[in-house]
């Protein structure tokens, strides 16, 4: 059986309608990739709780969270 982990990712618009993508560390799993900002949800924790706080761990940036893209 797979073990199944739950992850939230942001997708951040500015006024010029350009989104945010963050380049994968050479040194990471899956080197080089564009990716969304964001993480692992911890346990009791809200998909929105959670990428809050990814946001703010990663970019050191205070979001809002509006709507769900996909779930």
């Amino acid at each position: 059986m797979k073990k199944q982990v739950k992850v939230v990712g942001a997708v951040i618009e500015n006024d010029r309608n350009e989104i945010l993508a963050a380049l994968r560390s050479p040194t990471m799993s899956l080197p080089n990739l564009w990716e969304f900002p964001g993480g692992k949800i911890e346990e009791g924790e809200s998909p929105t709780e959670a990428l809050i706080r990814e946001i703010k761990e990663e970019l050191d940036c205070t979001i809002e969270v509006n709507e769900l893209i996909e779930d």
